[in-house]
């Protein structure tokens, strides 16, 4: 599943640390007073077993490291990160297969994932649509018009992560900005962090989830580096990412 239905991702509140480990640690406290905030940490990924039966301590210190990296980016922060993400995966599998595991099996055509809401920043909408204006590329505002009403949101438009998205026509269901003559994304080099890390094991016959659910038979590489980085990412932009691709670029259009 794209964040944040991927079943591994849990909603964290910051609680205060028990007393005297605040001082101790001083990446929690940096967390938590650049971050943080009032609000809750999205923990993308293995991160929540690592925050859970790991060492906390260099949990927060990634985390932190992760943060810091992305609000020093400037201006082009969201594509400096995408680019940081692609050079990682790309070491993270050559190191794997130098110890025998076989490459992701994604591949241009395998889109099955593509059959789902995506959610993005609002920094990465953003870059999508000026994507788009700049290729002439045009944003199927009727269809995620469609498609957001299989979306359950709440009062601030947030998505709830109730959704009857595979009720609508199989058309619909697909991202609007995938080619259904070679399954390929019209909008790579901007696709979003969330469709960057998505890399099925073996193959992508159960990438596709059903009104929500993830197929019990689908096998996804987790890679807790990654975990890091869009934990930090997802919650510094914890006030759009909830919102949906769909719903940010027709905010953008209006």
């Amino acid at each position: 599943m794209l964040l944040p239905m991927k079943k591994s991702q849990r909603r964290i509140p910051a609680r205060p640390a028990p007393p005297g480990a605040e001082a101790a640690d001083p990446d929690r406290r940096w967390m938590e007073k650049r971050v943080l905030g009032t609000g809750d940490l999205l923990v993308y990924g293995r991160l929540a077993e690592e925050l859970r039966d790991g060492a906390p301590e260099d949990a927060w210190k990634q985390l932190r490291a992760a943060a810091e990296a992305y609000l020093a980016g400037g201006a082009d922060r969201a594509g400096h990160c995408h680019r940081t993400v692609d050079a990682t995966i790309e070491a993270l599998v050559a190191r794997d297969q130098r110890f025998g595991y076989p490459a992701p099996f994604c591949h241009k055509g395998c889109c099955n994932c593509c059959h789902e809401p995506v959610y993005c920043t609002d920094e990465e909408a953003r870059l999508i649509h000026a994507h788009c204006l700049a290729a002439g590329l045009a944003i199927d505002r009727p269809r995620l018009e469609r498609q957001l009403r299989h979306l359950e949101t709440d009062e601030r438009q947030d998505h709830t992560g109730a959704t009857t998205w595979n009720d609508q026509p199989e058309p619909d269901q697909a991202c609007g900005f995938l080619d259904p003559a070679d399954g390929a994304c019209r909008i790579w080099p901007v696709r979003p962090l969330v469709c960057r890390v998505h890399l099925a094991e073996g193959t992508d016959a159960h990438c596709r989830p059903h009104n929500g659910q993830a197929d019990p038979e689908a096998r996804g590489i987790d890679y807790l580096e990654l975990s890091y980085i869009l934990t930090a990412v997802f919650t510094i932009h914890r006030d759009s990412i909830r919102k949906t691709m769909g719903r940010l670029l027709l905010d953008l259009e209006s």
